[in-house]
């Protein structure tokens, strides 16, 4: 019955998702690289923040589509922390809410930037800078010593007239409490640049998927990774483009969409 700190690597693909948007750009290259950015910033914030006003007033979203998006980011990342830590096979639903709850306090200080779009060869690009969070790896020490005592405790009996339900919450609670006292005081990594195409068909734009993936797996730094880290400031990065586009580093995408006739 002892726990066991897992130390897999962090895999995560978010299902971060970016509609179809409707919107008149033909033939506006300033318009287009100012809505380009300002509808991957909104799908971002909608995302990782849960913040939706951005979305629903630019982009013509509704609440509804913006909180299912959300939720789904935040349903991932929950789950993910929870095989984590081998909570996997737990079967009370306060294990989930309790992750859920992580999950949002850890979102809440994703950091990242959305350059204006820029045009290299006939796609338009806008960068995102990323500044990996270390939450992992901040965790790790407490949440080893924490798993260690609680073993300690396993060994002793001190559970032995516990519900395997109350069991589980208790512990899942432990963990938690350490990553959201760790998340008040996030350590970032060197930033990422991820370069993302926008697909316009003139009729409706979007980011390519391959670009979502990047993003996400740039969010959370793997647990046992090393690089420059600092609490919550500012780092200076190259895009390695310039607003005409050149030298591109690289290919994401992003599926959204918007009209591109307004």
């Amino acid at each position: 019955m002892k726990r066991h700190l897992k130390l897999s690597s962090k895999l995560l693909i978010f299902g971060l998702v970016s509609t179809l948007m409707m919107s008149s750009l033909t033939g506006c290259l300033h318009r287009k690289k100012t809505a380009y950015q300002g509808y991957m910033q909104n799908i971002l914030d909608v995302n990782y923040k849960g913040d939706f006003d951005g979305y629903v007033k630019d982009n013509d979203g509704t609440e509804e589509d913006a909180s299912v998006m959300y939720s789904d980011t935040i349903d991932y990342l929950a789950n993910q922390l929870i095989n984590h830590y081998s909570l996997n096979n737990a079967e009370s639903d306060d294990v989930t809410a309790i992750f859920d709850e992580t999950a949002k306090v850890i979102y809440a200080k994703s950091k990242y930037e959305v350059s204006k779009a820029y045009k290299n060869g006939e796609d338009y690009y806008v960068d995102v800078t990323v500044y990996p969070m270390n939450i992992l790896n901040q965790a790790f020490d407490d949440v080893f010593s924490y798993i260690d005592e609680y073993n300690k405790k396993i060994s002793a009996g001190d559970f032995n007239n516990t519900a395997k339900e109350d069991y589980e919450k208790e512990f899942a609670q432990g963990i938690a409490d350490i990553l959201q006292e760790k998340s008040a005081n996030m350590d970032y990594l060197n930033p990422v640049v991820v370069s993302v195409k926008i697909i316009d068909d003139g009729d409706y734009y979007s980011a390519d998927a391959a670009g979502i993936s990047q993003i996400d797996a740039s969010m959370l730094a793997i647990e046992g990774s090393s690089g420059s880290s600092s609490s919550d400031s500012d780092s200076d990065s190259d895009s390695g483009s310039d607003e005409d586009g050149s030298d591109n580093n690289g290919e994401s995408d992003i599926t959204a969409g918007e009209d591109a006739s307004e």
